[in-house]
Protein backbone atom coordinates (compact mmCIF):
# COMPACT_ATOMS: atom_id res chain seq x y z
CA UNK A 1 0.00 0.00 0.00
CA UNK A 2 3.33 2.17 0.03
CA UNK A 3 2.35 4.01 -3.15
CA UNK A 4 0.48 7.33 -4.07
CA UNK A 5 -2.40 6.33 -6.32
CA UNK A 6 -1.09 8.25 -9.81
CA UNK A 7 -4.52 10.41 -10.15
CA UNK A 8 -5.82 7.97 -12.57
CA UNK A 9 -6.70 11.16 -14.90
CA UNK A 10 -2.91 9.66 -16.08
CA UNK A 11 -4.23 6.29 -16.44
CA UNK A 12 -6.27 7.55 -18.71
CA UNK A 13 -3.85 7.40 -21.53
CA UNK A 14 -3.28 3.65 -20.80
CA UNK A 15 -7.11 3.42 -22.76
CA UNK A 16 -8.31 6.10 -25.54
CA UNK A 17 -6.94 8.97 -23.50
CA UNK A 18 -3.09 7.53 -23.63
CA UNK A 19 -0.98 10.62 -22.91
CA UNK A 20 2.18 8.67 -21.49
CA UNK A 21 5.40 10.44 -22.84
CA UNK A 22 6.88 7.74 -25.16
CA UNK A 23 10.22 6.13 -23.59
CA UNK A 24 12.20 3.57 -25.52
CA UNK A 25 9.97 0.90 -27.37
CA UNK A 26 10.75 -2.21 -25.21
CA UNK A 27 10.13 -5.62 -26.95
CA UNK A 28 6.61 -6.90 -26.02
CA UNK A 29 6.00 -10.71 -24.66
CA UNK A 30 5.84 -12.85 -27.54
CA UNK A 31 2.40 -13.31 -28.67
CA UNK A 32 1.17 -16.89 -28.80
CA UNK A 33 0.23 -18.46 -32.26
CA UNK A 34 -3.47 -18.03 -33.11
CA UNK A 35 -5.27 -21.08 -32.29
CA UNK A 36 -8.42 -21.76 -34.43
CA UNK A 37 -10.33 -22.33 -31.55
CA UNK A 38 -9.75 -18.64 -30.43
CA UNK A 39 -12.36 -17.26 -33.90
CA UNK A 40 -15.54 -17.96 -31.35
CA UNK A 41 -13.48 -15.97 -28.77
CA UNK A 42 -12.66 -13.48 -30.89
CA UNK A 43 -16.35 -13.33 -31.91
CA UNK A 44 -17.61 -12.74 -28.19
CA UNK A 45 -15.74 -10.08 -27.60
CA UNK A 46 -16.79 -8.31 -30.50
CA UNK A 47 -20.34 -8.76 -29.55
CA UNK A 48 -19.65 -7.92 -25.80
CA UNK A 49 -17.76 -4.58 -26.43
CA UNK A 50 -20.38 -3.28 -29.46
CA UNK A 51 -17.54 -3.68 -31.97
CA UNK A 52 -18.29 -4.07 -35.81
CA UNK A 53 -15.92 -6.16 -37.75
CA UNK A 54 -15.87 -2.54 -39.77
CA UNK A 55 -13.68 -0.98 -37.11
CA UNK A 56 -10.82 -3.44 -38.12
CA UNK A 57 -8.97 -5.77 -35.46
CA UNK A 58 -5.66 -4.25 -34.64
CA UNK A 59 -5.13 -7.14 -31.51
CA UNK A 60 -6.56 -9.45 -29.70
CA UNK A 61 -5.71 -9.51 -26.28
CA UNK A 62 -7.53 -12.59 -24.18
CA UNK A 63 -11.32 -11.96 -24.29
CA UNK A 64 -11.17 -7.76 -25.84
CA UNK A 65 -10.35 -6.84 -29.23
CA UNK A 66 -8.56 -3.51 -29.64
CA UNK A 67 -9.65 -2.10 -32.63
CA UNK A 68 -7.85 -0.33 -35.23
CA UNK A 69 -10.21 3.16 -35.11
CA UNK A 70 -9.84 2.87 -30.91
CA UNK A 71 -6.09 2.00 -31.53
CA UNK A 72 -6.18 5.68 -33.97
CA UNK A 73 -7.50 7.51 -31.43
CA UNK A 74 -5.37 6.70 -28.17
CA UNK A 75 -2.26 7.15 -30.62
CA UNK A 76 -3.88 10.69 -31.66
CA UNK A 77 -4.29 11.51 -28.02
CA UNK A 78 -0.65 10.33 -27.31
CA UNK A 79 0.71 12.42 -30.43
CA UNK A 80 -1.46 15.61 -28.79
CA UNK A 81 0.25 15.03 -25.22
CA UNK A 82 3.72 14.63 -26.37
CA UNK A 83 6.21 16.72 -24.38
CA UNK A 84 7.65 19.39 -26.55
CA UNK A 85 10.84 18.52 -27.96
CA UNK A 86 9.97 14.88 -27.88
CA UNK A 87 10.87 13.09 -31.29
CA UNK A 88 9.15 9.69 -31.81
CA UNK A 89 8.32 8.23 -35.60
CA UNK A 90 4.52 7.05 -36.30
CA UNK A 91 5.29 3.74 -36.35
CA UNK A 92 7.60 3.58 -32.88
CA UNK A 93 4.25 5.31 -31.42
CA UNK A 94 2.08 2.96 -32.61
CA UNK A 95 3.58 -0.14 -31.50
CA UNK A 96 4.33 1.33 -28.05
CA UNK A 97 0.76 2.46 -27.93
CA UNK A 98 -0.81 -0.73 -28.78
CA UNK A 99 1.28 -2.37 -26.34
CA UNK A 100 -0.38 -0.01 -24.11
CA UNK A 101 -3.75 -1.19 -24.89
CA UNK A 102 -2.77 -4.88 -24.77
CA UNK A 103 -1.20 -4.35 -21.31
CA UNK A 104 -4.45 -2.45 -20.30
CA UNK A 105 -6.70 -4.87 -21.13
CA UNK A 106 -4.54 -7.47 -19.92
CA UNK A 107 -4.63 -5.84 -16.13
CA UNK A 108 -8.45 -5.09 -16.25
CA UNK A 109 -9.13 -8.33 -17.38
CA UNK A 110 -7.36 -9.83 -14.62
CA UNK A 111 -8.65 -7.16 -11.92
CA UNK A 112 -12.57 -8.68 -12.73
CA UNK A 113 -11.75 -11.78 -12.57
CA UNK A 114 -10.28 -11.20 -8.99
CA UNK A 115 -13.98 -9.00 -8.74
CA UNK A 116 -12.02 -5.51 -8.53
CA UNK A 117 -14.18 -3.20 -9.32
CA UNK A 118 -14.71 1.00 -9.57
CA UNK A 119 -16.99 2.23 -8.11
CA UNK A 120 -19.50 5.26 -8.90
CA UNK A 121 -17.83 7.44 -6.64
CA UNK A 122 -14.28 6.91 -7.49
CA UNK A 123 -15.61 7.46 -11.48
CA UNK A 124 -16.85 10.60 -10.10
CA UNK A 125 -13.93 11.45 -8.05
CA UNK A 126 -11.68 11.07 -11.06
CA UNK A 127 -14.04 12.48 -13.62
CA UNK A 128 -14.35 15.86 -11.27
CA UNK A 129 -10.82 16.31 -11.48
CA UNK A 130 -10.27 16.47 -15.25
CA UNK A 131 -12.84 19.53 -16.71
CA UNK A 132 -12.80 17.66 -20.35
CA UNK A 133 -14.44 14.63 -18.29
CA UNK A 134 -17.77 16.60 -17.17
CA UNK A 135 -20.36 14.51 -19.66
CA UNK A 136 -19.39 11.55 -19.98
CA UNK A 137 -19.95 8.92 -22.82
CA UNK A 138 -21.05 5.40 -21.93
CA UNK A 139 -17.85 4.36 -23.39
CA UNK A 140 -16.03 7.45 -21.76
CA UNK A 141 -16.84 5.62 -18.24
CA UNK A 142 -16.46 2.02 -19.35
CA UNK A 143 -12.64 3.30 -20.33
CA UNK A 144 -12.23 5.57 -17.15
CA UNK A 145 -13.44 2.35 -14.88
CA UNK A 146 -11.44 0.33 -16.65
CA UNK A 147 -8.81 2.18 -15.88
CA UNK A 148 -8.88 3.01 -11.92
CA UNK A 149 -9.12 -1.68 -12.01
CA UNK A 150 -6.15 -1.32 -13.25
CA UNK A 151 -4.49 0.86 -11.12
CA UNK A 152 -6.10 -0.98 -8.17
CA UNK A 153 -4.52 -4.44 -9.64
CA UNK A 154 -1.33 -2.70 -10.05
CA UNK A 155 -0.91 -1.19 -6.24
CA UNK A 156 -1.53 -4.70 -4.98
CA UNK A 157 1.16 -6.07 -6.79
CA UNK A 158 3.32 -2.82 -5.67
CA UNK A 159 1.81 -3.12 -2.05
CA UNK A 160 2.87 -6.73 -2.21
CA UNK A 161 6.23 -6.94 -3.29
CA UNK A 162 7.86 -3.21 -2.74
CA UNK A 163 8.38 -3.03 1.02
CA UNK A 164 11.71 -1.47 1.94
CA UNK A 165 13.46 -2.24 5.30
CA UNK A 166 16.26 -0.47 7.20
CA UNK A 167 18.63 -3.65 6.69
CA UNK A 168 18.10 -3.00 2.61
CA UNK A 169 18.61 1.03 2.95
CA UNK A 170 22.01 0.35 5.33
CA UNK A 171 23.32 -2.51 2.28
CA UNK A 172 22.41 0.44 -0.22
CA UNK A 173 24.42 3.01 1.43
CA UNK A 174 27.38 0.44 2.48
CA UNK A 175 27.46 -0.59 -0.93
CA UNK A 176 27.62 3.04 -2.42
CA UNK A 177 29.94 4.09 -0.22
CA UNK A 178 32.24 1.00 -1.41
CA UNK A 179 32.05 1.63 -5.10
CA UNK A 180 32.63 5.71 -4.21
CA UNK A 181 28.42 6.49 -5.21
CA UNK A 182 27.84 9.53 -4.02
CA UNK A 183 24.34 9.05 -2.15
CA UNK A 184 21.62 11.70 -2.97
CA UNK A 185 21.51 14.29 -0.07
CA UNK A 186 17.95 14.35 0.13
CA UNK A 187 15.26 17.01 1.37
CA UNK A 188 13.38 17.36 4.84
CA UNK A 189 10.39 15.86 4.98
CA UNK A 190 7.72 14.87 7.75
CA UNK A 191 7.98 11.24 8.52
CA UNK A 192 5.40 9.22 10.55
CA UNK A 193 5.65 5.95 12.06
CA UNK A 194 2.20 3.67 11.94
CA UNK A 195 0.56 0.64 12.27
CA UNK A 196 -2.60 -0.41 10.16
CA UNK A 197 -5.40 -2.92 9.87
CA UNK A 198 -6.74 -3.73 7.09
CA UNK A 199 -9.53 -5.62 5.62
CA UNK A 200 -9.60 -6.00 2.29
CA UNK A 201 -12.46 -5.21 -0.40
CA UNK A 202 -12.39 -5.92 -3.71
CA UNK A 203 -15.79 -5.41 -4.43
CA UNK A 204 -18.61 -3.70 -3.01
CA UNK A 205 -20.09 -6.33 -1.91
CA UNK A 206 -17.18 -7.48 -0.15
CA UNK A 207 -17.00 -3.95 1.37
CA UNK A 208 -20.04 -4.19 3.30
CA UNK A 209 -18.97 -7.28 5.03
CA UNK A 210 -15.44 -5.59 5.47
CA UNK A 211 -16.60 -2.82 6.63
CA UNK A 212 -18.43 -4.26 9.33
CA UNK A 213 -15.31 -5.85 10.35
CA UNK A 214 -13.38 -2.84 11.20
CA UNK A 215 -15.81 -1.62 12.86
CA UNK A 216 -15.91 -4.16 15.57
CA UNK A 217 -12.14 -3.86 15.33
CA UNK A 218 -11.69 -0.27 15.77
CA UNK A 219 -14.20 -1.13 18.86
CA UNK A 220 -11.71 -3.34 20.77
CA UNK A 221 -8.88 -1.03 19.78
CA UNK A 222 -11.08 1.75 21.46
CA UNK A 223 -11.82 -0.52 24.52
CA UNK A 224 -7.66 -0.75 25.31
CA UNK A 225 -7.02 -4.04 23.25
CA UNK A 226 -3.56 -4.37 22.26
CA UNK A 227 -3.47 -2.70 18.75
CA UNK A 228 -0.10 -4.57 17.47
CA UNK A 229 -2.49 -7.74 18.67
CA UNK A 230 -5.17 -6.81 16.80
CA UNK A 231 -3.58 -6.42 13.60
CA UNK A 232 -1.73 -10.01 14.01
CA UNK A 233 -5.23 -11.67 14.64
CA UNK A 234 -7.15 -9.51 11.90
CA UNK A 235 -5.31 -8.06 9.05
CA UNK A 236 -5.35 -8.89 5.71
CA UNK A 237 -2.24 -6.90 4.60
CA UNK A 238 1.47 -8.16 4.39
CA UNK A 239 2.20 -6.73 7.68
CA UNK A 240 -0.20 -8.14 10.03
CA UNK A 241 2.72 -10.55 10.91
CA UNK A 242 4.61 -7.38 12.57
CA UNK A 243 1.77 -6.40 14.19
CA UNK A 244 0.39 -4.11 11.18
CA UNK A 245 4.00 -2.14 11.65
CA UNK A 246 4.84 0.41 8.42
CA UNK A 247 7.69 1.77 9.49
CA UNK A 248 8.35 4.84 8.86
CA UNK A 249 7.16 6.87 5.58
CA UNK A 250 6.76 10.72 4.54
CA UNK A 251 4.34 12.47 2.88
CA UNK A 252 3.14 11.83 -0.60
CA UNK A 253 3.85 8.20 -0.01
CA UNK A 254 0.66 6.77 1.30
CA UNK A 255 -2.97 6.71 -0.95
CA UNK A 256 -4.25 10.27 -0.63
CA UNK A 257 -7.49 8.84 2.06
CA UNK A 258 -4.48 6.95 4.08
CA UNK A 259 -2.51 10.27 4.58
CA UNK A 260 -4.84 12.67 5.37
CA UNK A 261 -6.28 9.94 8.55
CA UNK A 262 -2.82 10.36 9.14
CA UNK A 263 -2.28 13.58 9.53
CA UNK A 264 -5.22 13.98 11.41
CA UNK A 265 -4.03 11.86 14.14
CA UNK A 266 -1.63 13.11 17.19
CA UNK A 267 0.56 9.86 18.23
CA UNK A 268 -0.81 6.85 20.24
CA UNK A 269 -4.29 8.04 18.37
CA UNK A 270 -6.31 5.35 16.63
CA UNK A 271 -8.19 6.72 13.22
CA UNK A 272 -12.32 5.72 13.04
CA UNK A 273 -12.42 3.14 9.99
CA UNK A 274 -10.89 4.40 6.54
CA UNK A 275 -12.00 2.99 3.06
CA UNK A 276 -9.45 3.04 0.34
CA UNK A 277 -9.20 1.42 -3.02
CA UNK A 278 -7.69 -1.74 -0.85
CA UNK A 279 -10.51 -2.18 1.48
CA UNK A 280 -11.10 -0.95 5.04
CA UNK A 281 -8.44 0.14 7.82
CA UNK A 282 -7.78 1.82 11.20
CA UNK A 283 -4.44 3.17 11.97
CA UNK A 284 -2.62 4.18 14.99
CA UNK A 285 -0.02 7.17 14.91
CA UNK A 286 2.49 6.26 17.09
CA UNK A 287 5.57 8.68 15.79
CA UNK A 288 5.79 11.94 13.99
CA UNK A 289 9.15 13.64 13.48
CA UNK A 290 11.13 15.58 10.95
CA UNK A 291 13.41 14.11 8.96
CA UNK A 292 16.06 17.18 9.16
CA UNK A 293 19.45 15.62 9.99
CA UNK A 294 21.63 14.87 6.74
CA UNK A 295 21.55 11.33 7.64
CA UNK A 296 17.83 11.06 7.91
CA UNK A 297 17.42 12.87 4.65
CA UNK A 298 19.70 10.68 3.05
CA UNK A 299 18.59 7.72 4.27
CA UNK A 300 14.98 8.94 3.18
CA UNK A 301 16.06 9.22 -0.84
CA UNK A 302 17.41 5.89 -0.71
CA UNK A 303 14.63 4.05 0.68
CA UNK A 304 12.42 5.88 -1.81
CA UNK A 305 14.94 4.69 -4.11
CA UNK A 306 14.57 1.32 -3.44
CA UNK A 307 10.72 1.34 -3.12
CA UNK A 308 10.37 2.68 -6.80
CA UNK A 309 12.86 0.35 -8.56
CA UNK A 310 11.25 -2.80 -6.52
CA UNK A 311 7.48 -1.35 -7.77
CA UNK A 312 9.08 -1.14 -11.31
CA UNK A 313 9.92 -4.45 -10.64
CA UNK A 314 6.51 -5.85 -9.50
CA UNK A 315 4.40 -3.72 -12.54
CA UNK A 316 7.09 -5.86 -15.18
CA UNK A 317 6.48 -9.39 -12.81
CA UNK A 318 2.70 -8.56 -12.95
CA UNK A 319 2.71 -7.95 -16.50
CA UNK A 320 4.81 -11.01 -17.77
CA UNK A 321 2.72 -13.08 -15.59
CA UNK A 322 -0.23 -12.00 -17.37
CA UNK A 323 1.28 -12.50 -20.82
CA UNK A 324 2.26 -15.61 -19.96
CA UNK A 325 -0.94 -17.17 -19.73
CA UNK A 326 -2.84 -15.00 -21.96
CA UNK A 327 -3.43 -15.49 -25.65
CA UNK A 328 -2.13 -12.29 -27.64
CA UNK A 329 -2.70 -12.03 -31.18
CA UNK A 330 -1.34 -8.45 -32.66
CA UNK A 331 -2.28 -8.12 -36.05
Amino acid sequence: MKIKTLMIAAALLSASYSQAAPRAAKPAPAAKAAKPAETARQETAQQEGGIHFSDGIAAVADNEVITRRRLAQAVADAKANLPKGVQISDTALTEQVLMQLVNQSLIVQAGKRRNIQASEAEIAAVAAQNPSLKNLSAEQRRELADSIIAEKVRQQAVMQNSRVSEAEVDRFIEQAQKQGVTLPEGEPMRQYRAQHILIKADSENAAVGAESTIRKIYGEARSGTDFSSLARQYSQDASAGNGGDLGWFADGVMVPAFEEAVRSLKPGQVSAPVRTQFGWHIIKLNEVREAGTPQERVRNAVRQYIFQQKAERATADLLRDLHSGAYVDIR
